[in-house]
């Protein structure tokens, strides 16, 4: 059995919300992990980019 983490962002930046350390606070947990971006229209989209 595989465990599936998943979320969904937009503006994160704008709304000072931490969302990359979110992200990797429950990797270990999961083995694969899905973020869904919004229109976002400060940047959160290149934030996530690895």
């Amino acid at each position: 059995m595989q465990i599936a983490g998943f979320t969904i962002i937009r503006n994160a930046i704008q709304y000072d919300y931490p969302v990359v350390e979110s992200i990797r606070s429950v990797l270990p947990l999961v083995d694969c992990f899905f973020v869904s971006v919004g229109q976002s229209v400060d940047g959160t989209e290149n934030s996530l980019k690895i």
